[in-house]
């Protein structure tokens, strides 16, 4: 008995991987292991020890509560408990060391007892029941099979018994590395880090790639996210996380190609991109964040137009999800305040996307695109380690809720936008014009960009700042501007504080 060295053992109850047949089950059972030791370790226990029986994992540690928080996420796990392990030679001894232990515990308070066996015994799990539950009905205030207040759990296993009171589900599943390699497609919105956290909870070992459409902050803001998914979730590898400069090849389709099929054909060339990159991972299939009809590109017609860009697998497993199913699980796994400070790129995506594409059209409008802009962004990619990356901060003190006095406006937007609405003395800038006439700004000036959403002018504030300029961009995009006004507010600071 290991609880001479270590104060506590918390019982680990495996889920399908029991009913397996033997091989697969003592492979499964040993990327388990693999993982279980990966987690405590990254948790920061220093001293465990981890024993095997058929069926259950015992871990012994001196930190309850970080043994639990840490094995809780490692998928394959159904439920684990914090148990007092006991050794005894008989049926009486058992019961009285189990009294001595549930007796406080029951005090005053209804009560059921179930017990479980395994190994040879001359008594059965009912008989510990039975002589259990007679022994503590002087300290409870009665038995109660169906609703109790406190269960008196038993768990033999030969001639040592655990004893304990609560069950704290795990996330089931399987252990990750059992069912291959994929590479998801990400954007560091809500829904891609989900997907690839069900495709983690299936056993896959999910490396990354990120479709730069931004800049340095886009990339941050994504990388903030997916370290949750590799530090909290990704137990067992090292995930990666391939990000593929997907600007010029924006350009690239959007000066040359129907817009209304910008979306799905920019898809496609993101789909070609994980393509490649699974290739090199030797990865099975492509995982995305898609739910049917959430977005003109995620229309059924539209869906099967993106994926006939590629032979790999493509995977959703969002696909029949609604969006406050998709939120309300970020939330659970941890990835919802990261994704939520990622903004959505100002245009990025067509205005008036075609729901229904040609799969013909969809074809004879990408022989436009530049091919060798793919290759080249994919062969260039950056490529970090989830695991031991740093991320430095690129948005710190960029965003103003505010305009200062004085300020000049720049407005991001295309000219149809702005000619429709804008901030009174805006100037209408668009990003690669900003960039050409950086030459002509006046460093003492105070320079505050705005977009639709607040993505695009953040980076273009993150770029006039880093060459010296004092740039703003305006929290929550013109969007929120326009409604501040409309009510009736002004865009001073005091009237702008809660934009």
């Amino acid at each position: 008995m290991l609880l001479s060295e270590f104060s506590v053992v918390v019982v680990v109850r495996m889920g399908e991987i029991t009913i397996k047949g033997r091989r697969t089950r003592e492979r499964f059972e040993h990327l388990l292991l693999r993982n279980m030791q990966d987690s405590l370790r990254s948790s920061g226990l220093r001293r465990y020890r981890i024993r095997r029986e058929r069926g259950r994992f015992f871990v012994y540690a001196d930190d309850e509560v970080e043994a639990v928080t840490a094995l809780r996420r490692v998928f394959g796990i159904k439920s684990l408990s914090i148990a007092n392990e006991i050794i005894f030679t008989d049926l009486e001894e058992l019961v009285e060391k189990a009294e001595n232990f549930f007796a406080e515990k029951v005090k005053g308070r209804s009560f059921a007892v179930r017990a479980r066996r395994s190994g040879q015994h001359p008594f059965t799990s009912i008989d510990v029941e039975r002589k259990l539950g007679e022994a503590l009905l002087k300290y409870g205030s009665r038995v109660d099979l169906e609703n109790p207040e406190v269960t008196a759990y038993v768990e033999v296993r030969g001639a040592h018994a655990y004893l304990y009171t609560d069950v704290v589900k795990a996330y089931g599943g399987l252990p990750i590395g059992s069912e291959g390699r994929v590479v998801a497609l990400v954007s560091g919105g809500f829904d891609s880090p989900v997907a690839a956290w069900y495709m983690l909870r299936r056993g896959a070992e999910v490396h990354y790639v990120l479709c730069k459409l931004g800049g340095p902050v886009h990339e941050v803001g994504a990388l903030h996210v997916l370290k949750v998914l590799a530090d909290k979730w990704s137990y067992g590898y090292s995930p990666k996380l391939y990000v593929v400069d997907f600007r010029e090849l924006v350009r690239d389709i959007r000066e040359k190609c129907n817009l209304p099929l910008f979306n799905v054909i920019l898809k496609r060339f993101m789909y070609r991109a994980a393509d490649l990159v699974a290739r090199e991972l030797r990865a099975e299939a492509i995982v995305t964040g898609e739910s049917l009809g959430q977005a003109a590109s995620q229309t059924l017609r539209n869906l099967y137009v993106s994926s006939m860009a590629v032979r790999t697998q493509i995977l959703r497993p969002l696909i029949g999800f609604d969006k406050d199913d998709i939120i309300a699980m970020a939330r659970e796994i941890g990835t919802y305040e990261a994704s939520a400070r990622v903004k959505e790129y100002c245009g990025a995506f067509a205005e008036h996307p075609r729901t229904h594409a040609s799969l013909e059209e969809v074809e004879a409008e990408e022989e436009k695109v530049e091919a060798s802009l793919l290759e080249k962004a994919v062969r260039e990619a950056k490529v970090y380690d989830l695991k031991s990356v740093s991320i430095e901060e690129r948005s710190e003190d960029l965003e103003l809720s505010w305009i200062p006095e004085n300020a000049v406006i720049v407005d991001l937007r295309s000219g149809d936008k702005f000619g429709k609405w804008h901030i009174p003395g805006s100037l209408n800038l668009s990003f690669d014009r900003l960039v050409d006439e950086i030459g002509k700004l006046d460093p003492s000036t105070t320079y505050v960009l705005v977009c639709d959403e607040g993505a695009l002018s953040l980076e273009a504030a993150y770029m006039l700042r880093k060459m010296g300029f004092k740039a703003f961009s305006l929290r929550g995009g013109i969007r929120k501007a326009r409604r501040k006004l409309r009510a009736g507010g002004s865009m001073s600071r005091g009237e702008m504080g809660q934009l």
